[in-house]
């Protein structure tokens, strides 16, 4: 009886996760991704309807809740979707550097991270406490924030999308690093 099955080739790593392990790694890293995913859809909608509704008290409760759920969740999601994501690099037969696939989806990870705790989240906790007032009133009080917070949730989406789509189709071939192995 044969299979198929290509063989697998070692982790350059020295070290090689267990099925069982490589598993679990990678459910969570597809939690936490699919996570993130969801975080900036409800950012996106918490946004716009902080910079269009014309009720105040829907302006402040979306500010409010960015406020508040945005340096919660998002930072735990982005760093358990990195950690994971150079588990499996690390202990899969992919590596970190050896596909171009999987390089440019940790150099994408690496980007957002940096974004999301140099950007994102500082502006979120820019938004002042205890919001109240006209839609406008809300809005000015929020300055600058809310302009700043119109993008993350797009950019992320898509660089996230696009990561995605890498891991699925699996584009390119090996890096200079992999054909040197």
């Amino acid at each position: 009886m044969t299979t198929d099955v290509a063989p697998r080739t070692a982790p350059t790593s020295g070290f090689r996760l267990s099925r069982r392990v490589r598993r679990a790694v990678l459910a969570l890293h597809i939690l936490c991704g699919v996570g993130w995913m969801g975080a900036d859809v409800l950012l996106a909608i918490l946004v716009v309807a902080g910079r269009t509704s014309g009720d105040g008290a829907t302006v402040a409760a979306a500010y409010t809740a960015v406020r508040l759920v945005v340096p919660l969740a998002v930072p735990v999601l982005v760093g358990g979707m990195l950690v994971t994501g150079v588990l499996l690099g690390l202990g899969t037969k992919w590596g970190l550097v050896q596909w171009w696939w999987v390089f440019v989806k940790l150099l994408v990870g690496i980007v957002l991270t940096a974004l999301v705790l140099v950007a994102l989240v500082p502006g979120a906790l820019s938004i002042p406490e205890g919001l109240t007032g006209t839609a406008d009133q809300v809005r000015d009080a929020v300055g600058r924030a809310g302009e700043d917070l119109m993008f993350p949730p797009f950019v992320s989406f898509a660089a996230l999308a696009f990561a995605l789509v890498l891991s699925v189709y699996k584009p390119w071939s090996r890096t200079r690093w992999g054909r040197r192995r």
